[in-house]
């Protein structure tokens, strides 16, 4: 997975590496749900400059 920041500074989760638009990220397979919209207030480090960032995505499931 990476997240990527479009020009305007919308921030998404792509679930294979994007490719740099004129102004947004896209992946080949963009259009059938392989992105997540985020708040663009999360990871200020993640810039429209930034290559793609690779991240893991970990699932916490409560103790019972």
């Amino acid at each position: 997975m990476y997240l990527a920041r479009d020009k305007n500074r919308d921030l998404y989760l792509f679930n294979e590496r994007p490719q740099r638009g004129k102004e947004c990220w896209w992946a080949e397979a963009g259009v059938d749900g392989t992105y997540l919209k985020l708040d663009k207030s999360l990871y200020p480090e993640v810039d429209w400059e930034s290559d793609p960032l690779p991240v893991s995505l970990v699932v916490e499931t409560a103790n019972r």
